[in-house]
């Protein structure tokens, strides 16, 4: 996954739709990162004009807000980082350093989940310069002109489909209308086979149970899957890892900026996993598999082309690779 910008260019942006407006507090400044940009209001305001109040925090290209966002260097967050957690019992909330942030909660013992919004800085410093204005063209996105060529060509789009879809309608009335092979009985019935065949593939392998968190503890040379109860009991003595969740149906590990993912498309079902500085050098590939038995990584360097960490690379990220060993 490329960078948004060169060094030596002027800083691309996303296009903003949905921003706050008519702030007048101390001149906010603008993250631009991996997954979004952010613009980041210190102060709470009303708009005098519509009378919308706004909160103090991060917005992104569309308008959504963020409490508080974690930013990451290179797939790094610095200890000195602080991040804002929520308990999932007693629903207290705090900011605590980066390194505290799965302790349990100080009230009730309770799991703290991070409420931070994690992403990757694509460059050293944030803009804070005033070179952009949150209030022109840039926080509303194209413009009208773009607009209406941008629904225009979507509108021939639909036209063009529609009209397809149409057409082989009517193809394949013509073809069943005149074809008396059409009319003669099967006592086949595709849908129970399919049904039964997938019943029998999710039957035959063994799928964990898997929630808004994965909870981990180290085993042997690698770690396994245990329950919420047996991390919240142990997790201070070390070996112990708690991942949420995210929107894309990943599991990820913020001590070491990995994401997992249990892919069920493939036979057998495996663990893949993500790990940032490393897979996002391969653009749209980059997910990588821990072979248990010959006790090594393999990467997708393109489609289905799959190919063995070299030593030099594992050495290089080797204090940050783990993996789940789990019977399927």
């Amino acid at each position: 996954m490329g960078s948004l910008f060169s060094r030596n260019t002027t800083p691309v942006y996303r296009n903003r739709t949905n921003q706050p407006k008519n702030y007048s507090g101390v001149t906010p400044k603008i993250y631009r990162c991996k997954y979004h940009d952010y613009v980041h209001y210190n102060e709470p305001w009303t708009d005098k004009l519509t009378g919308v109040e706004y909160k103090a925090g991060y917005y992104d290209e569309d308008g959504n807000f963020y409490e508080d966002v974690v930013f990451s260097k290179q797939g790094v967050v610095s200890d000195s980082t602080t991040a804002v957690c929520k308990c999932d019992y007693c629903g207290m909330e705090d900011s605590r350093p980066w390194p505290d942030r799965e302790k349990p909660c100080i009230h009730c013992g309770g799991t703290m989940h991070l409420v931070s919004q994690i992403d990757t800085l694509v460059d050293d410093e944030n803009d804070s310069s005033g070179s952009y204005s949150y209030d022109d063209s840039y926080s509303r996105g194209k413009s009208s002109a773009s607009s209406a060529i941008y629904l225009l060509i979507v509108g021939m789009l639909f036209f063009s489909l529609f009209s397809g879809i149409i057409d082989t309608y009517h193809e394949n009335q013509r073809e069943t209308y005149y074809n008396p092979s059409s009319f003669q009985s099967n006592s086949f019935d595709s849908k129970d086979y399919s049904d039964n065949y997938s019943d029998s593939y999710s039957n035959s392998y063994n799928i964990p149970t898997l929630g808004d968190y994965m909870f981990l503890k180290e085993e042997g040379k690698g770690f396994v899957l245990t329950d919420e109860a047996d991390y919240k009991d142990n997790f201070e003595n070390g070996g112990y890892k708690h991942l949420s969740l995210d929107s894309d149906g990943n599991y990820y590990d913020a001590s070491t900026d990995m994401y997992v993912w249990l892919n069920q498309d493939i036979d057998p079902p495996q663990f893949q996993y993500w790990l940032e500085g490393l897979s996002s050098e391969y653009g749209d590939y980059g997910w990588m598999e821990y072979d248990s038995i010959e006790e090594c990584w393999y990467i997708e360097t393109s489609n289905e082309n799959w190919e063995k960490l070299d030593d030099a690379t594992y050495e290089k990220f080797q204090d940050r690779l783990w993996h789940i060993e789990y019977e399927f």
